[in-house]
């Protein structure tokens, strides 16, 4: 029974990003996607790779490195659609995997599950507010985050099953936060509008990206009235 959960839970995470990653490569759109987010997603993807690298745990692993590569790619369609400018962007990310792949070497698998839960859990809810307040999202999947609430279910309960307190811990706490993305996705689905306008990026195909505040000033200017002369 563990085996079959366990196998679920790879499943699950392994399809957890192909509505993104065919949303992303499909329409060269990045829409309401977080940088932060996958900036963060690259470092703790390194870390859970390593992690289950370091377990022997295939269900661990190849999940991890297929999240990867879709997080490579969509880090690339951020910069490709102008969301950040320099390659540095990505050194935190770099950094952070780095910090957990020594600490799950030196401390083991707690400190490691006690470790990863804030980058991620920061991440989502990074992704959360930018899905509220950004004015379009369409370059956000709702399948990905069914799939990725589902997700942390399933490695909840394998988790508990085997004792691997990392994954434990993990699962248990972003639980909530993947709630919390797949549901601010859902209203703004139904129609709701973003909560806060200010200076947030807009994508214009062939264009750079343009802030929210000047677009709308723009667009005040071509319903004033003509000049006269």
């Amino acid at each position: 029974m563990i085996n079959i959960i366990a196998f679920c839970a790879a499943i699950v995470s392994a399809s957890i990003s192909i509505p993104q990653f065919l949303l992303v490569v499909r329409t060269k759109r990045t829409d309401g996607l977080s940088v932060i987010t996958y900036v963060i997603g690259l470092g703790t993807g390194i870390g859970w790779l390593c992690h289950g690298l370091r377990l022997a745990q295939i269900n661990l692993t190849w999940p991890n490195m297929w999240g990867l590569t879709v997080t490579i790619t969509v880090l690339y369609f951020l910069h490709r659609n102008h969301r950040y400018q320099s390659l540095f962007k990505l050194v935190p990310g770099l950094l952070l995997g780095l910090a957990l792949v020594s600490l799950d070497n030196i401390a083991g698998s707690l400190a490691f599950g006690l470790a990863v839960i804030w980058p991620s859990t920061f991440g989502m809810i990074r992704q959360g507010m930018s899905v509220l307040q950004t004015p379009k999202v369409t370059g956000v999947a709702i399948g990905s985050w069914v799939l990725q609430v589902l997700n942390q279910m399933l490695w909840l309960i394998w988790a508990v099953s085997v004792h691997e307190t990392g994954t434990m811990i993990s699962a248990a706490v972003c639980l909530g936060p993947a709630i919390f993305v797949l549901t601010a996705r859902v209203l703004r689905e139904r129609g709701m509008g973003p909560i806060r306008h200010g200076v947030v990026p807009v994508e214009h195909p062939g264009s750079e990206v343009v802030p929210a505040e000047v677009l709308a000033r723009w667009s005040g200017e071509l319903r004033s009235p003509a000049h006269s002369f």
